[in-house]
């Protein structure tokens, strides 16, 4: 069986009853994508007078903001190199309208990473390069979202593996190409477009330079353990309420012990093995909205998402069913 297929046990840990440890150091991620006129059509923008009101709320509760270095370091160094509440502002794609959101960031010492589609730059409602330029002159940073924005965890029709391979590698090595070309220095992040990704294409990420891999898995990550290639980002879209704004960013991952797979986990269809008995009693687990206690090995080809859910606390994990014939397109991925 391939590596990809390899499903470790991942163990956390309770801390002893009566003993209360430290609020651990955490870093959020949160990801924007457009900013103005709030419509219904578009629940992916967001006005800036929301925006302002979410910002005031983190800097009133002590986040600061921190840079693509910072996260490396901490990575490599541990939690000591970041503050005790980190945040990473981050705005996807590119638009116009997502540059808004930069003076409303700068207002309150904050600064942004702009994850770009490199192929659509200086077209329509895109900003161009000398924009991005900007971006960085005033203190924010602009990072990859590949070439063209799509789902790379998918093979397109009539691909055989190899080109397969050769589509996948071209969005991440051509989009990160030009950024620094464009923009004089290394750029060693990239956030993946729609949050897909699994083992194989996460390979493929690293392959190509990547070092900090962003996904938009929902929840806060730990600034002792973090995971650079699957950084969690609070993805915000339907323009919520202050109340629920505040209620996602309060939230907490389960710490009980869980044996379980990563987060961007890959099945075949036809063995998706993984045992979730012998769970907490508290501990509810769901898929795609749907409470289970077993893994639902009947579920679709796609995307889910298996939430542990303990009160005040929650993690979401997603998950890849693929199907049966796509597994040599994967295995074509991590061939050296």
């Amino acid at each position: 069986m391939k590596r990809w297929l390899c499903l470790g046990l991942l163990l956390g840990a309770l801390a002893g009853p009566g003993l209360r440890a430290a609020e651990p150091k955490t870093l959020t991620v949160l990801c924007y994508h457009r900013f103005g006129v709030e419509t219904e059509l578009d629940p992916y923008k967001i006005s800036l007078q929301r925006l302002g009101q979410q910002l005031d709320w983190l800097k009133d509760q002590g986040y600061q903001s921190v840079s693509l270095a910072q996260v490396a370091q901490a990575v490599s160094q541990g939690a000591g190199a970041l503050p005790s509440k980190a945040l990473l502002l981050s705005v996807d794609d590119g638009y116009k309208a997502g540059a808004l959101g930069a003076a409303e960031f700068e207002k309150r010492g904050f600064h942004a990473v702009y994850f770009v589609i490199t192929g659509t730059l200086g077209k329509g409602s895109y900003m161009d390069w000398d924009a991005c330029r900007e971006l960085e002159r005033r203190g924010h940073e602009v990072a990859s979202h590949t070439l063209t924005h799509e789902n790379l965890a998918k093979p397109e029709k009539g691909q055989t593996p190899q080109q397969y391979k050769a589509w996948v590698n071209q969005e991440f090595r051509a989009s990160r190409a030009r950024l620094e070309k464009e923009l004089g220095h290394p750029v060693t992040a990239m956030a993946y477009p729609y949050g897909a990704y699994n083992p194989a294409v996460s390979k493929a990420a690293l392959d190509a330079g990547y070092t900090l891999h962003f996904t938009v898995s929902d929840g806060v990550n730990l600034s002792d353990s973090l995971d650079p290639q699957r950084l969690r980002r609070i993805l915000f879209m339907g323009h919520p309420s202050q109340e629920a704004f505040v209620r996602r960013m309060e939230k907490r991952p389960v710490p009980a012990a869980f044996p379980a797979m990563q987060d961007g986990a890959l099945f075949l269809r036809s063995a998706p093995a993984l045992d979730l008995h012998g769970l907490p009693a508290d501990l509810k687990l769901s898929v795609d909205g749907q409470e289970v206690r077993a893994f639902p090995t009947d579920q679709a080809p796609g995307f889910h998402f298996l939430v542990l859910d303990q009160g005040p606390r929650e993690t979401k994990l997603l998950f890849q069913i693929a199907r049966d014939d796509w597994a040599p397109y994967f295995d074509a991925l991590t061939e050296n």
